[in-house]
C-alpha cells in the first residue's frame, strides 16, 4: 500500500510550489513521485522522460515529477513499476475536484493520507462563489490558507470562517447512510506553500508498519497502542472518529472480527481509508497515534 497525498485548489493558488517544497522539506529520506498536470508550471530544470501516459521530470533530490496527459490510473501503475516511489504527491487540475482522484488511488492500492486544498487568500474573494472551488474545499480534510502575507490578519480570519462554512455545506456525503465523508477539518495558514511536518508525518508503507510492530522506537515521538483482542470494524471506526482533536493521524495493522487476514488501518484528519488486507502478517495488532 502506497501512501498518497492529494493536493487540490483553484487555479493559481500555489499547488505546485507546495508540492515541491513538501517533497524537499518533509520527504528527503524517501523516494517521492510528484504528479502534476502541466509540466510547464513546475519551473525546475531536469531531464524529461516521455512515455505512453506521462512526462517525467527528474529532480535533483532524487524525486520524480510527473506530468500526466492521458489515463490517470495507467500512468500511476507505470510510475510505480518503473520508479518504485515510497510516497505519491498528486496535484489535481485547478478546474477539477479531488473526489474521483481519491477513488482512483484507492483502486490502485494507495492509502490516502490527506487531501489538501489550497486557498489563495489574496484572490479568494474573486473565485469563492465558483462551484468547483467550493467542491474542492468540501472534498478536502485539510485546508491551507496560502499567501497570508498578502492580506491583513483580520481578512485571513474572515476567510477561514467562510472556508469552514463552505466545507460544511459541500463535503461529500454517503448516499446510503447520509453520513459525511469527513468528520473533521484541519486549517493551516502559510506563505510560499510551506507546511509543518505534522501534515505529512506517518506516511508509512506496509514494510515500515511491520517494522514498527517489532521496534516501537522506530516511531520517535508517536504513541503506539497495542490491541489485544480482535475488534468489530464498526467499533474500531467509532473509536477512531472519537479520537481527540490533537490526534491527526492513526495508522497500523489490526485484526478484525470476521476478517480472514489482518488489515492496514489508515485514519487521517477525520477520514478513515478503506481497510487493506495484509496476508502473511503474524505480529501484534497495533495503531500508531500521531499528533501535536
Amino acid at each position: 500500500m502506497l501512501p498518497a497525498f492529494v493536493i487540490t485548489g483553484f487555479l493559481g493558488s500555489g499547488k505546485t510550489t507546495l508540492l515541491l517544497n513538501s517533497a524537499r522539506e518533509h520527504f528527503s529520506n524517501k523516494k517521492v513521485a510528484i504528479i502534476v498536470n502541466e509540466l510547464g508550471e513546475v519551473g525546475v530544470d531536469g531531464k524529461v522522460l516521455r512515455n505512453a501516459y506521462s512526462e517525467v521530470l527528474e529532480l535533483p533530490e532524487g524525486c520524480i515529477c510527473c506530468s500526466l496527459h492521458a489515463e490517470f490510473e495507467k500512468a500511476i501503475e507505470e510510475i510505480r513499476v518503473k520508479y518504485e516511489p515510497e510516497v505519491l504527491l498528486v496535484e489535481t487540475s485547478g478546474g477539477a475536484v479531488p473526489f474521483p482522484v481519491i477513488l482512483s488511488l484507492q483502486s490502485l492500492d494507495c492509502s490516502v493520507d490527506g487531501v489538501l486544498c489550497l486557498v489563495d487568500c489574496a484572490n479568494f474573494q474573486r473565485y469563492k462563489e465558483d462551484s468547483t472551488a467550493r467542491y474542492q474545499i468540501g472534498g478536502s480534510n485539510i485546508v491551507v490558507l496560502n499567501k497570508t502575507d498578502l492580506v491583513a490578519e483580520e481578512r485571513v480570519s474572515e476567510i477561514e470562517r467562510e472556508v469552514r462554512e463552505i466545507w460544511n455545506l459541500y463535503r461529500p456525503v454517503n448516499s446510503f447512510t447520509g453520513e459525511a465523508f469527513y468528520t473533521k477539518l484541519r486549517v493551516y495558514r502559510t506563505t510560499y506553500g510551506r507546511l509543518p511536518a505534522e501534515v505529512f508525518s506517518g506516511a508509512y508503507t506496509i514494510p515500515e508498519l511491520k517494522s514498527i510492530a517489532i521496534d516501537h522506537a522506530h516511531t520517535h515521538k508517536h504513541k503506539v497502542v497495542s490491541l489485544l483482542e480482535p475488534l468489530d470494524y464498526e467499533e474500531l471506526e467509532r473509536r477512531l472518529r472519537n479520537l481527540p482533536d490533537n490526534i491527526i493521524r492513526a495508522k497500523g495493522i489490526v485484526r478484525l472480527k470476521h476478517y480472514p487476514f489482518p488489515v492496514v488501518i489508515n485514519y487521517s484528519f477525520g477520514y478513515i481509508d478503506n481497510p487493506v488486507e495484509v496476508s502473511g502478517y503474524d505480529g501484534p495488532s497495533f495503531l500508531v497515534l500521531i499528533g501535536n
